[in-house]
């Protein structure tokens, strides 16, 4: 036997000793398991405190103590203003002439843009904009950039279909022309895109068209400003602008635009007015400023008003105003005979009759019909310088055709050039008598001519009617004081002898069928510029009214240079043709 297998046999088996597992309690504080276990117990506990006192905080601040702490906050307000409503502009019969709509705006937040490039290749042609600007705007480090104002509606639905993130549409205010933005704009104006007034009575009426704005006070989020539910503070409504209601008779503004824009053409003129006159109110019915491009052959309605901002000498039109003062001071009268030299020495200058060689006699009504110049002079030596002027203040000339010497009616109005007597010398009071030496604007004559139309009545022109106010009350404009300058038997001797021009001198032309009409033909040369003395361009006018017993309308047509420059075969047949026109649109029942 082995001694050590013996040994080892006999020997008894070590008892092994396992050591028991330790369990750790909560309230061991060494053991890991349990630590942990206490601190997740300590933060449920805090978490749970912490709630409670925000949903408490959080009522105390929005519900018990909400209008202290908004105060207390105040550095997070924003205030923003609201534009009031642009104010309608009206014509006679209450349709729009000018109003306002919405208009989307293109925009973008580039910072949302997913891709800069392919973005501007799907939207460049749509708005018709190059793919590399557009490019640049949306590479641009800002929140915002335009890519295009006012943006017609199915231009703005085809972008809206693509659905690119990054792309931002707003609506802003665009004013409408109803009747096409070149209809009347010469009188109406414009704005700009920010609705800024740029001219007319877009811009004469500024401040009545604009109305109030309006504001708002929001509570906002100090870190991005964002508007936080129930922080409106304070409301403000905006007011809308007051509606302008004109003179402005829609049928018969458009029939003028149309014939003055052939006529500007065909004639070759630089520029055209023609204007129409209520005779009973001075109303302005229509008034046209075409422009004439010869470079490309088209002509358009002007930006601006030719018929009040252009002056221009009158020539023979102004024979009429020195005839009807002379019988007014009972210093002739119609049926008088003078004897008229084909040559005429007044003070220092010969005058020569334009086209006669012989001397005539003529009476009063023939040197108006047949427009002698020496005539006229030998009449306004009977006024004298004071009396003349007297009377051409009287009509209107000289100053601002509202009548007000210091309040022009219209924006860029000028007041013509007539000098004082005591200014006068020389030659000045024969070449005043037959439209020389003396400057006028169009709408100056047709309210000098309306005042023989009206029985001597001179009534300045009106444009405006009056006013619409938000709510919606009528405001008549207080009419221009007016004033007799000829008796009712003298106008109507003025009318028999402008219709004597018409019958048998020198504006045959201007006949009308089926009406009676009087007027008088001007052809005045242009004086040099920056010069004495006169060129060889000229300005052709007519002047007149229809029907001529009891005239319903005045009219007035002027051409700049036009290639043949006699009134009668220029001015007078558009005289004609919108005169006609115009008492077919107003029902005037044919006098012949």
């Amino acid at each position: 036997m082995n001694v050590f297998t013996g040994a080892r046999e006999s020997q008894q088996p070590r008892k092994q000793t396992v050591e028991p597992k330790t369990t750790f309690h909560i309230s061991d504080p060494w053991g890991r398991v349990g630590y942990r276990s206490k601190r997740v117990g300590w933060l449920m506990l805090v978490a749970f405190a912490a709630l409670g006192f925000i949903a408490v905080r959080l009522l105390m601040v929005q519900v018990v103590d909400r209008e202290q702490h908004l105060g207390e906050i105040s550095r997070h307000i924003t205030r923003s203003s609201i534009t009031g409503e642009r104010g309608n502009i009206l014509a006679r019969d209450g349709s729009f002439l000018a109003t306002t709509d919405s208009a989307t705006t293109i925009g973008a937040n580039p910072g949302l843009i997913i891709s800069a490039q392919a973005t501007a290749l799907a939207i460049a042609p749509i708005l018709n904009m190059p793919t590399q600007k557009i490019y640049e705007l949306l590479s641009k480090d800002l929140s915002y950039v335009h890519l295009q104002r006012e943006v017609p509606p199915h231009i703005a639905d085809r972008i809206r279909a693509l659905e690119l993130p990054g792309i931002e549409y707003r609506e802003e205010p665009d004013r409408v022309y109803p009747n096409g933005n070149e209809f009347a704009r010469n009188l109406l104006g414009q704005v700009d895109r920010d609705e800024q007034p740029l001219n007319g009575i877009e811009l004469q009426f500024a401040d009545l068209l604009a109305g109030q704005p309006g504001s708002r006070v929001d509570y906002v989020a100090a870190f991005d400003s964002v508007k936080l539910p129930g922080g409106d503070l304070d409301y403000e409504p905006p007011k809308a602008g007051y509606d302008i209601e004109t003179t402005i008779h829609t049928p018969i503004q458009r029939l003028v635009e149309e014939v003055l824009k052939t006529a500007v053409v065909t004639s070759g003129a630089n520029w055209a007015t023609a204007i129409v006159l209520d005779v009973a109110t001075a109303e302005v019915l229509a008034l046209a400023d075409i422009d004439h491009f010869k470079e490309s052959g088209q002509a358009r309605v002007a930006g601006a008003s030719s018929a009040y901002a252009k002056q221009f000498e009158p020539g023979s039109v102004a024979k009429t105003f020195t005839i009807a003062a002379a019988i007014e001071e009972d210093l002739t009268w119609p049926e008088e005979v003078f004897k008229v030299p084909y040559l005429y020495q007044y003070s220092d200058k010969p005058f020569r009759e334009p086209y006669v060689y012989e001397d005539r006699e003529l009476t009063v009504t023939q040197i108006l019909s047949k427009s002698s110049n020496i005539g006229t002079i030998q009449i306004a030596e009977r006024l004298g310088p004071d009396q003349m002027y007297h009377y051409l203040r009287a009509f209107g000339l000289g100053q601002y055709s509202s009548g007000d010497g210091d309040n022009p009616s219209f924006p860029h109005e000028t007041r013509g050039k007539l000098k004082p007597p005591q200014d006068w010398e020389g030659i000045d009071l024969a070449a005043i008598s037959f439209g020389q030496g003396v400057s006028v604007t169009a709408i100056q004559v047709a309210a000098a001519y309306n005042t023989i139309a009206n029985n001597g009545k001179y009534m300045p022109s009106s444009l405006v009617r009056g006013f619409v106010t938000p709510e919606g009350a009528s405001r008549e404009i207080e009419p221009q004081v007016s004033q007799d300058v000829l008796s009712a038997t003298t106008a109507k001797q003025m009318r028999a002898m402008l219709e004597s021009v018409v019958i048998e001198g020198t504006g045959k032309r201007a006949a009308v069928e089926g009406y009676g009409v009087g007027g008088k033909t001007g052809t005045a040369q242009k004086p040099l510029v920056d010069q004495r003395g006169y060129g060889d361009s000229y300005t052709t006018i007519f002047a007149g009214f229809a029907p001529a017993t009891e005239p319903k309308v005045t009219v007035v047509v002027v051409l700049d240079e036009p290639l043949e420059y006699k009134a009668g075969f220029t001015a007078a047949p558009i005289f004609s043709e919108i005169t006609a026109r115009t008492l077919g649109i107003l029902g005037v029942p044919k006098t012949r």
